[in-house]
């Protein structure tokens, strides 16, 4: 059996009519969790429970574990994703790194080599 979720995306809950004027007095229904009173209404989520939607004690606390499970490998898999993100991070600062090097290298390599080069040139010139 599961059980339904109302329009705030929340999972119901089972309730019993109380108001004795009702003529649903003592039935038992599913409604919104976030439901107060008549000026606290929620989403005004309201159903009757069927004879065959009639659950124990039991079969609810399985809903619930099912649902905190579910909620724990979500919170996995989002820690996971920003550990990844993280890991890939790290990866690009160090090649952004590694590139600026190689290119201070290579300038200053340039540098020393078109220095030399000329002078060389600028000496044959002047013979």
């Amino acid at each position: 059996m599961v059980v339904p979720n109302c329009g705030c995306g929340e999972t119901v809950v089972i309730r019993t009519v109380t108001d004795a004027f009702n003529r649903n007095f003592g039935k038992k229904l599913w409604g919104c969790r976030h439901y107060r009173n008549s000026s606290d209404k929620g989403c005004s989520y309201f159903k009757i429970v069927d004879e065959d939607d009639v659950m124990d004690e039991r079969d609810l606390l399985i809903e619930k574990q099912k649902l905190k499970i579910e909620k724990q490998k979500k919170k996995k898999k989002k820690n996971k994703f920003k550990s990844e993100l993280s890991r890939t991070r790290q990866w690009l600062i160090m090649a952004l790194f590694f590139g600026f090097l190689c290119f201070g290298i290579v300038l200053i390599l340039g540098t020393i080599l078109v220095c030399k080069t000329t002078s060389i040139l600028s000496g044959f010139y002047l013979k």
